[in-house]
């Protein structure tokens, strides 16, 4: 099935800038927004609506691989914050994609201090964000129209950079998922304990540890990372836990900035599936790229971009398979 959406989302196909920003060197309140449009495809059978615009497949008559959703959605993020006298401490209010693959995004009250020898701290609380994303109640149900309920997320995140005056970065989170009415196979006549392994609520863990290199007097930076990711749910034929390991590279042109992303994540899962007899384990693909260009036709503090995006969660089970390809437009200003 095939159709085309539009909605108000928040981007989820940015490459993401290195590092925490640099502290704004004056005092005040500070910050930016952008808005765009995306448009691409998304590949998924248990994602059902964003802000209430039906993504399709609302029936299924059989488990195999999802089927392909065009899409073309606008985009909007930003983040706002006050920085005190001292210029060293700053609290702000913003947008976080968590996943480009499942549209799962947070909204972030964070307070930040720079520290003279210990490094930049910022802890933030992960709210459940405005635009939230619909999935399906019962995924598992064949041969009649599904019905959807509504998934979010809330936790916390702690980011650590320039770690005692190193070019390492540490950021850990916690991420409660929550899902309104689950009932994942509850059509299927399973035994009370066999259902109970499809329950996708839970925690999501995730640790990452990366180091930048600063090339080119600076204007090239290249960030591999390598992260722990537990995905502690209810439901152990859906809980996974493995690794990730990225790449971040940086090209500052002047009248350009270029930014790229990688990223490869190998997943295990805990239990076997009780419909498909098989673990859920996955091998997940990132990769996204863009352009920013500073001051387009002499705007000052504005900013356009354009990018892609690509990701896969190529699961060994086919029905639990996604994908997500983007194309993104952003026009942003700074102030």
């Amino acid at each position: 099935m095939k159709k085309t959406l539009l909605a108000l989302a928040l981007t989820t196909c940015t490459a993401t800038a290195l590092a925490l920003e640099p502290m704004p060197q004056e005092a005040g309140f500070s910050g930016f927004f952008n808005v765009g449009a995306a448009g691409g495809a998304v590949e998924s059978n248990f994602l059902a609506e964003i802000v209430g615009i039906d993504l399709g497949n609302d029936k299924v008559f059989n488990y195999d691989s999802p089927n392909e959703t065009t899409i073309i959605i606008p985009t909007f993020n930003f983040n706002v914050g006050y920085t005190f006298a001292n210029r060293k401490t700053r609290l702000s209010a913003g947008t976080a994609v968590e996943s480009s693959i499942d549209f799962s995004t947070n909204t972030t009250i964070a307070l930040r201090h720079d520290f003279d020898s210990l490094g930049s701290v910022e802890l933030a609380g992960l709210l459940p964000s405005s635009l939230p994303v619909e999935v399906w109640k019962d995924p598992y149900l064949t041969g009649q129209k599904r019905s959807s309920t509504e998934k979010t997320s809330s936790g916390g995140r702690l980011t650590w950079d320039g770690i005692v005056g190193s070019n390492f970065e540490l950021i850990a989170s916690i991420r409660s998922i929550d899902i309104d009415d689950e009932r994942s196979g509850q059509s299927l006549g399973l035994i009370a304990s066999e259902q109970k392994l499809l329950d996708r609520e839970g925690d999501v863990t995730r640790v990452e540890l990366g180091y930048t290199f600063n090339c080119g007097g600076g204007d090239f930076k290249v960030r591999p990372s390598v992260a722990y990711i537990d995905r502690d749910l209810d439901g152990d034929a859906m809980a996974q836990d493995g690794y990730e390991l990225g790449i971040q590279l940086l090209y500052n042109a002047g009248n350009y900035v270029w930014l790229n992303r990688a990223a490869y994540q190998s997943l295990d899962g805990d239990e076997d599936n009780p419909i498909f007899h098989k673990a859920n384990d996955a091998d997940v693909y990132v990769l996204a790229s863009e352009v920013r260009i500073p001051e387009p036709f002499g705007w000052d503090k504005w900013t356009t971009s354009v990018g892609v995006s690509w990701g896969e969660n190529s699961a060994d089970i086919d029905f639990n398979k996604s994908s997500v390809a983007l194309f993104t437009a952003r026009l942003g200003r700074s102030f």
